[in-house]
Formats: structure tokens, C-alpha cells, sequence
């Protein structure tokens, strides 16, 4: 069986979760299954990334969509869509709600890969692809992968504050148009059981199984305890729900532990905006962004990793992450959620603000609970979510996907 993936973008380098969990898994199926790979090139000094990627997944056929070679007149559909995203998000400052469009050239580009490489089964991934199972032909099979269940997500993002009738409606009119996407494809597959109930429990009725991304396992890492008073955060602030749970600690949290321990630093990995970072460092004390870093280890060893996340859905690579470099980790409900790390036994799990700054000084400060913390954290990572369990699961998702 011949397998098209189709992606938003390029998925290397893999500077975030997204992209970590797409590249991770192709370097594996790619040994199993027969891949061809769309994506779309936005700017030209991307295509530098081309040879690199092509280098890493030799056995996949690899097809950029030269997004910046195809440009449509101010007119089109497409730019009318990508007008109108502009002026919601940085301009009203409101999420973002209405069905993505896909340009007319990329719609053919795709039809036209199907049928060249003779496609079985096309594999459309995050929520920018989901709407392109109306445009590829009922001869494939047709899967989709859901890392974020959008509409969940965007309704987390409302409640946090008020929001005109009209956001909440179409809010409404999102999960709708979700849902019946969903119900176009023969196969559902979310990162969680939690997603999966939620999508059953909301009307998709199209066949739902989980199978969570992984992260490569690295040799010769070993526990160390955290001696300095550091903490760590992965994530850019493009993702808002980083964004928002970032603010949140700095806001409520960062002056409760500076005030029990005025030497803590916290240290931010990602990619950040300029002008957040140049504003958040005058307003807060002891914060570093560190930008993208080569050496992850490197960075996060000996610290407590804080995934402070309120909002969105799907699973968290940098709880993954931090579990995988045996560094003790603090977060949300939602940060966990759908994870199998239970609170006390291989996290601490807080969503008000004294409850996280205690927690991340109960870890600083008791060597036995960050002994037994990561290591239990990381024996669950080895049994339920290492790369070879991963890519098994999915491959039986598959498997069973064909029989029927």
C-alpha cells in the first residue's frame, strides 16, 4: 500500500512539538510502509532545509509545494483568507475562526501526486489539512491525524475572558464544521484517549483510535539532581497556548517562588517574538529566553521543567521531553492531559497558583521526591510511550483500517 502524509509545513528542522512529532514517527514508518510527503514552502530560504530533510528520510518520496513560486492575486480566495486571518489576530486580537482555504495550484499539486505515485491511502495531518479531504478523490482511503482537537482548544482559549457574542458563535460554528470534516474520513487518530472520547462523545462517528507521537530515546542520559535553582520551559510563543501559560506563570506564579527563593531562575527554550521577550525581561526578574538550542540536554539538565499550559489539547512533547532527560516536571490538568502521569507518583500536577510554586519548591528541595519522581516518570515513558510501542500502535491502527 502506497501512504501520501500531507503536512502545513516543513516538518525539519523540528524546532517544535508539532514537528517533532511528525519527523519522529516518518524517520520510523519509513522503514515499514511506502511514503510520499507534501508539504508547502512558504519562502524560498526554506528550500535550504530540502537537502537536510531528504538526507534524514531517504526512503520517503518527498514533494515541496513552492507556495512563494505560486502567487495569487490579491483577489483570490486564498489571499482574501490569509487577509482576513491578519486582521483577526493582530488586529482584534481574537482567535482565529473560520474554515482554512487552500489555494487552487496546491488543490492540483496534490490530486496530481495521488495519481502519479499511484496513492492507497493519503494521511492528512493538524487541523490546516483537515478541510482538504473535500478536495482529494473517493478512490483513496483518506486518514487524518488529530494532534489538537482545534475547536476545544479555541473554546479554553474563550472562557478565559470576555469574548463578543459573535466569537462565541462561531466558535460554535467551528466545532460544527469540525466534526463533520472528521466524519469524511475513513480513519480518525488522536494523540489521546481523552481526545478520542471527546470527538465519540461529540458526534464523529468515522472510525477513532489513539497513538501519541514519540521522542527518540538517547543513550548514556542519566538522572542528576537538580542543584541549581533553575526552572525550564520548551515551547514557542507562535503557539498560543504556550503563550498564554507562560503569561500565566509570570503573572501568578514566578513572584511566589522568587519570594521563598529570590536565586531561582527561569530559563524559556523556543523560538519568542521580540517584543514579548523585550517586554517580559523589564517586567519580570531572573528570566532568560534562550532561543532554539542543538543541545537539549545540555540546557535542561539538573533543572525542573514547568509546563504550565491552560489551554488547547492533544499531547505535550515537552512533558516527553523533560521525562525523557530525567528532569522533574510541574504542570497543569490540561498540560497532562491525557498522559498517564499520575500527581505524587510521577509528577505534580497544580492548576492555582500557590499550589505550582509550592510544588516547584517542594521538588527544589527534596532530593528523595526528585529521585523518585523521574524515575518513575521515566519507566512509564519506557513502557507506554517509547518509539517502538508508538509505531507499533499505529501500524496496527492501519493494519486494521485496511480490513475493513
Amino acid at each position: 500500500m502506497k501512504y501520501l502524509i500531507t503536512l502545513p509545513w516543513m516538518p525539519y528542522p523540528a524546532t517544535d512539538g508539532g514537528k517533532q512529532g511528525s519527523f519522529n514517527m516518518l524517520m520510523e514508518l519509513q522503514n515499514m510502509i511506502d511514503i510520499t510527503l507534501i508539504y508547502p514552502v512558504f519562502f524560498k530560504k526554506q528550500m535550504a532545509c530540502q537537502y537536510l530533510l531528504e538526507k534524514q528520510l531517504p526512503k520517503v518520496k518527498v514533494y515541496p509545494f513552492e507556495y512563494y513560486k505560486n502567487k495569487d492575486g490579491i483577489k483570490s480566495q486564498y489571499s482574501l483568507f490569509r487577509l482576513h486571518r491578519i486582521i483577526t489576530r493582530k488586529f482584534l486580537k481574537q482567535p482565529y475562526l473560520a474554515t482554512p482555504i487552500y489555494k487552487d495550484a496546491y488543490i492540483d499539486f496534490v490530486n496530481e501526486i495521488i495519481k502519479k505515485e499511484r496513492i492507497d491511502i493519503v494521511q492528512n495531518e493538524y487541523f490546516e489539512q483537515l478541510y482538504m479531504v473535500y478536495a482529494i478523490p473517493n478512490t483513496v482511503k483518506k486518514v487524518f491525524i488529530q494532534h489538537e482537537i482545534q475547536y476545544i482548544a479555541k473554546e479554553r482559549l474563550i472562557q478565559q475572558r470576555e469574548y463578543p457574542s459573535s466569537v462565541r458563535y462561531l466558535a460554535t460554528m467551528q466545532r460544527i464544521q469540525e466534526i463533520n470534516a472528521l466524519n469524511e474520513y475513513d480513519q480518525v487518530i488522536t494523540m489521546t484517549d481523552i481526545d478520542k472520547n471527546i470527538l465519540m462523545c461529540d458526534g464523529v462517528r468515522a472510525p477513532i483510535s489513539a497513538s501519541p507521537s514519540f521522542i527518540p530515546l538517547p543513550d548514556n542520559i542519566a538522572y542528576k539532581e537538580c542543584e541549581r535553582s533553575s526552572i525550564c520551559f520548551i515551547g514557542g510563543s507562535g503557539h498560543n497556548p504556550n503563550l498564554n501559560g507562560v503569561t500565566w506563570f509570570l503573572d501568578n506564579v514566578w513572584s511566589l517562588i522568587l519570594k521563598e527563593n529570590p536565586n531561582f531562575t527561569f530559563k524559556i527554550i523556543g523560538k519568542w517574538d521580540e517584543k514579548i521577550k523585550t517586554e517580559y525581561q523589564k517586567k519580570y526578574r531572573n528570566l532568560f529566553f534562550c532561543g532554539f538550542v542543538d543541545n537539549l540536554a545540555m540546557v535542561i539538565s539538573e533543572c525542573i521543567m514547568v509546563i504550565p499550559i491552560l489551554i488547547g489539547s492533544g499531547i505535550r512533547m515537552k512533558i516527553l521531553e523533560s521525562v525523557n532527560f530525567y528532569s522533574p516536571f510541574v504542570t497543569t490538568t490540561v498540560g497532562v492531559e491525557g498522559l498517564d502521569f499520575i500527581n505524587g507518583k510521577e509528577c505534580i500536577i497544580a492548576d492555582e497558583p500557590q499550589a505550582f510554586a509550592t510544588g516547584v519548591l517542594k521538588i527544589a528541595t527534596d532530593k528523595v521526591l526528585q529521585h523518585n519522581l523521574t524515575k518513575a516518570a521515566h519507566e512509564k515513558l519506557m513502557e507506554m510511550y517509547s518509539p517502538e510501542a508508538s509505531v507499533q500502535r499505529r501500524l496496527n491502527i492501519y493494519n486494521e483500517m485496511l480490513k475493513r
